[in-house]
C-alpha cells in the first residue's frame, strides 16, 4: 500500500487521498448485495409506516382545527426544595 497523499482544500480542511487495492471473493460481493437489499426493504417498510403516521397526524390536526381545538403546552410543575 502506498503512503497517503494530502492536499489543502481550504484554510480549514485537508483532503487525505488513500489508494488501496483489495482482493474480494465474489461470494462476499453477492452476500453484501443480498444483505443491503434486505436492509433497503426494511427501510422502505419503515418509511411507509412513518408516512402513514404523518398522514394520520395531518388528518387529526385538520379535524381538531375544524372543532376549534388548539394545542396548549403542559404546565410545568414547580419542584419545592
Amino acid at each position: 500500500m502506498t503512503e497517503p497523499k494530502f492536499e489543502k482544500v481550504d484554510s480549514n480542511t485537508i483532503r487525505i487521498i488513500v489508494e488501496k487495492a483489495s482482493n474480494v471473493p465474489m461470494f462476499q460481493i453477492l452476500e453484501n448485495e443480498k444483505n443491503l437489499l434486505e436492509q433497503k426493504k426494511q427501510v422502505e417498510e419503515n418509511m411507509k409506516k412513518v408516512e402513514d403516521a404523518l398522514k394520520n397526524i395531518v388528518l387529526i390536526k385538520e379535524e381538531a382545527k375544524k372543532m376549534g381545538i388548539v394545542a396548549k403546552a403542559p404546565e410545568k410543575k414547580e419542584v419545592k426544595k
